[in-house]
């Protein structure tokens, strides 16, 4: 099964993943917090409401057994959020403004440069792991 032909059953998983997270089953867990790493990178993940869920991807993505991904999200975490990754990308964005900018934008480039070289493997293990699990059919 291709990922097109997937789309209502990924329909349902968003709907379910924004309205009841603790709904997802593992296995929807997992496409919904690595489907959009796929289609939009690691910068995206924390700009826009993914990195909410920060820990389950990288949890995610080590189930996947991605944990070179995993340790771009660890090592940026690190040194942005120290404290733990706030929820809301206005809370991110504030803790983004207290670093240099010139620094952040060079961290960013370097994690999403790692993240791209490796993205199709993972775009391929995320197919494999909806058609193992029967997922895509629901």
């Amino acid at each position: 099964m291709t990922r097109e032909e997937a789309q209502s059953a990924w329909e349902k998983i968003v709907d379910t993943g924004f309205s009841d997270y603790q709904e997802l089953t593992r296995d929807q867990r997992v496409w919904f917090n690595i489907e959009p790493l796929t289609t939009d990178g690691l910068w995206d993940h924390y700009m826009n409401s993914g990195a909410d869920k920060n820990a389950d991807t990288i949890e995610d993505l080590e189930f996947l057994n991605f944990s070179t991904i995993a340790g771009l999200l660890r090592k940026f975490n690190q040194t942005y959020f120290p404290q733990g990754v706030p929820e809301g990308p206005d809370a991110r964005q504030e803790q983004f403004d207290k670093f240099p900018e010139e620094q952040l934008e060079a961290d960013i480039e370097e994690m999403d440069k790692n993240f791209w070289k490796v993205c199709n493997d993972l775009e391929n293990a995320l197919l494999e792991h909806i058609n193992k699990t029967g997922i895509g059919n629901e």
